[in-house]
Order: structure tokens, then sequence, then C-alpha cells
């Protein structure tokens, strides 16, 4: 199973495209689930996605410096959070930032209920790249997927508008010091 999308986008007067791709997780022990999880039972986490999401772009150097913000939703408690790495969770909404940033994510929730995990994921830019604490979405897609049974059915990937007013409420909350244009 591979699904695969592209959006294109423009930032900086520079166009751009982000070539997502989604797959099936088939070897949790080759995608490096036994370093999150060490006593990983590997059949537990096999069918969750894996989502890799790269840039092609015609701007060079400062004007590739962009980042990726992620919102994930699960429907079964309707929680809504931003999804970022927790060891830089507290100071910062973004998921990965710097110069043509690749968006990985592999998501595996056995232990959850039945139900629906989306992810929104935005790449962002900041406007003075490094200077203020605000970001701006230039591209956005939704991807994830169902669990059902126990098992995890992965979600097509799709483009959504480079929007997040749906979230900004979220992104507000969790960064308060942070802008969301």
């Amino acid at each position: 199973m591979r699904r695969e999308l592209s959006v294109p986008f423009e930032v900086r007067g520079q166009r751009g495209l982000v070539n997502v791709r989604v797959v099936a997780n088939d070897d949790p022990w080759a995608s490096g689930h036994q370093l999150l999880v060490p006593d990983l039972v590997a059949e537990s986490f096999r069918g969750f996605p894996i989502c890799t999401a790269t840039l092609r772009y015609h701007g060079q150097g400062i004007n590739a410096i962009m980042g990726w913000v992620q919102l994930a939703t699960r429907d079964f408690d309707g929680q809504v959070s931003v999804d970022a790495l927790p060891f830089h969770a507290e100071a910062s909404p973004l998921f990965s930032y710097g110069h043509l940033p690749t968006f990985f994510d592999a998501p595996a929730n056995p232990d959850h209920p039945d139900g629906v995990w989306r992810a929104d994921t935005f790449l962002v830019i900041a406007p003075d790249v490094v200077r203020t604490r605000s970001l701006v979405p230039v591209a956005a897609f939704t991807w994830g997927y169902r669990l059902s049974g126990g098992y995890p059915d992965p979600l097509d990937p799709a483009r959504r508008d480079a929007d997040w007013s749906d979230h900004r409420g979220v992104l507000q909350k969790s960064y308060p010091d942070w802008t969301f244009a």
C-alpha cells in the first residue's frame, strides 16, 4: 500500500512542491519503533502509517528555511493537540524547522480505542526567518489512520487549505507567546 500526494505552494516569491507519501508500516523493527518502545511487540505496530513529506523548492539559502506544524485529532475522545516533539514541545509548536525540512511521522497507538487519528500537517514559514515567534502556513495536507478491531488502516493523504483558523484556538492556548497568522 502506497499513497502519494503533491501539494504546490509559493513562498518568498518562489514556487515549490510538497511531496507526501504514506505507507503502511510492514516492518516496525526496520522503521525503528524499538527505539521508542524497547519491549516492542512488532505485530501490534504493524500496519500503522508512516508519513514522509519532502520539499522541492526553487528558492535558495535563507529563503528555503521553513518548518512543519502538526495538529492531531482523535475522534474517539474529541481531543485536538499540537503534535510537537517532546524534547522541545514546551518551547515551540514546530515539529521540525530548518533548510528544506523533511517531515516524518510514524504514529502507532495500538492501545487506543477504535476510531480515527487524523493529522493536519502544515508547512510554515516565520516571515523574518528566526527573529520572532510568528508562523504563517504556506501549504497543508491531512493524513492519519482508522483503528478498527485493533487493526489500523492508513488514510489517504489529502490536500487541505493552508489555513489553520480551525486550529488557531488550540495553537494560541498551547503557545501564547507565538503568533499564528
